[in-house]
């Protein structure tokens, strides 16, 4: 607003002053050919007056124009400088100033001169010598002598100082009826709308039904309309999120208490279960090598394993254990999980490779329950790839960035068929499961574990194109 003003002051400003010196100009050069008429019309009479002998009233002509209204002198004076007539008597028999002195030595005749210094326009006239004068003045000089009209700036420097003092006020006035009219239209049209769009935005942080009230239809007004819209489209947002909310906490109370009574009855089922395969075992030890009950109770003894070890994840999953921390070499961790898996990848056909980083740091992890996790998420890459296949571990670091701690990251890639869009918001939910056989509880208990070393995981994937899951930990706290 201060700078739009501004520019507006120093635009009149200027503008007034160049139409001052205009004017200025104006009056000065018509004060100039005023002087130079009433030069010619004085040199006229005074030339008759003395080609008609009457040389006694050229003195009684000079004073009485001298007393004409902007008239400050009128003289003749010699070619040496002395002053032979004037309209001030006083001044006779004096040399004329120097200034005059050199405009006639310089030829500088009948053209206004302008001493500002002085106030005064002269011109100079010269008288010149030829033979209706040499009767009086004999025929040797050329010049008689020369006339001087000096006539006042003064009037009109008083016309121009009160025309700059009109149009300086009329300049003032117009200046402040634009700047006010501009503050008044800025302050409607611009600075309220702002300010009502920043008290809309702050009342948005604590309710997003605050809405903009749209006056106008221009560049502002738009802003509001979009700023209403997002605040709109913001607030189904929340409510969205507040049903989800809402269902995710009803559906994590019913799994709490489907985990509560699905621990209860793992542990009564997990007892009866190690019986059945005790006693197996001994009838099978019983049998005849080439006895065809033997397939029969390995079988049964396949099954009841099935079923122990989804009692066990059960059981994982609902009490969970505590972690106990100890200090871990993750690239150990990863070439034993690899050892223990190796006939499981020869046994699918399954390619394994390691891109293990060197001098990672060691992690503060409960091992156990980590190569639980990792075992979990192996085991799902082997029978995403039941025709072969490639899997890849890979560890790597990131150095710490000022707020944001390193990370050790653990990295398992494999070409099965992949996860699809829809699934992949879900595979971390518990008992969700695409396969027939399964508690779906594995990748469940894995985020769990990862969770509880204060690590992340995240996955990527897309149909027919394998499958990533990261791990992330944090460095250990000496380490950071």
């Amino acid at each position: 607003m201060i700078s739009v003003s501004a520019i507006l002051a120093v635009t009149i400003g200027l503008g007034t002053w160049i139409n001052i010196r205009y004017q200025q100009a104006h009056m000065e050069n018509a004060l100039e050919d005023n002087v130079l008429i009433i030069s010619n019309t004085i040199e006229r009479s005074l030339s008759n007056a003395m080609l008609d002998g009457k040389s006694r009233e050229v003195q009684h002509i000079l004073e009485a124009v001298g007393g004409y209204h902007n008239i400050h002198e009128v003289k003749i004076f010699s070619p040496n400088g002395v002053i032979l007539k004037s309209s001030k008597r006083w001044m006779i028999g004096r040399k004329v100033d120097s200034s005059t002195q050199k405009w006639f030595l310089a030829d500088r005749f009948k053209k206004p001169i302008k001493r500002r210094d002085e106030g005064i326009f002269s011109v100079l006239f010269p008288i010149e010598n030829d033979e209706r004068c040499f009767h009086c003045h004999g025929s040797k000089v050329k010049l008689n002598g020369v006339l001087s009209v000096d006539v006042s700036m003064a009037s009109t420097e008083q016309k121009v100082g009160e025309l700059s003092k009109t149009m300086l006020l009329w300049a003032l006035g117009v200046t402040a009826v634009l700047a006010i009219s501009l503050s008044l239209f800025l302050t409607r049209y611009v600075t309220n709308p702002i300010q009502d769009l920043i008290v809309t935005m702050e009342r948005a942080e604590s309710g997003l039904e605050a809405r903009v009230d749209v006056r106008s239809t221009d560049d502002i007004g738009r802003l509001g309309e979009a700023f209403n819209s997002l605040l709109t489209k913001l607030e189904r947002a929340r409510r969205r999120v507040d049903r989800y909310h809402y269902e995710q906490m009803k559906r994590a109370d019913r799994l709490a208490s489907i985990g509560e009574m699905a621990a209860g009855i793992a542990h009564e089922i997990k007892n009866p279960l190690a019986g059945i395969a005790g006693v197996i075992q001994v009838l099978k030890k019983d049998l005849p090598s080439d006895d065809q009950k033997r397939a029969v109770l390995e079988e049964v003894l396949s099954q009841v394993e099935r079923m122990d070890k989804a009692v066990r994840n059960l059981l994982s999953f609902a009490r969970p254990p505590e972690p106990r921390m100890t200090l871990v070499d993750v690239n150990e961790l990863i070439g034993k999980l690899l050892d223990f898996l190796a006939p499981q990848f020869a046994k699918c056909s399954i390619r394994s490779e390691r891109r293990l980083a060197a001098g990672l740091p060691w992690l503060t992890l409960d091992p156990d329950l980590i190569q639980q996790a990792l075992i979990n998420i192996a085991l799902n890459a082997i029978q995403a790839m039941h025709d072969g296949g490639k899997f890849i571990v890979e560890t790597r670091s990131t150095k710490p960035s000022g707020d944001i701690p390193g990370m050790v990251e653990i990295v398992f890639s494999d070409t099965g068929k992949g996860i699809s869009m829809e699934n992949l918001t879900r595979i971390f939910n518990p008992f969700f499961t695409t396969r027939q056989q399964g508690t779906g509880l594995g990748l469940s208990i894995t985020q769990r574990i990862i969770e509880q070393h204060n690590g992340e995981i995240s996955v990527s994937s897309a149909p027919g194109k394998g499958a990533s899951f990261t791990l992330s930990f944090p460095y250990p706290q000496n380490k950071a």
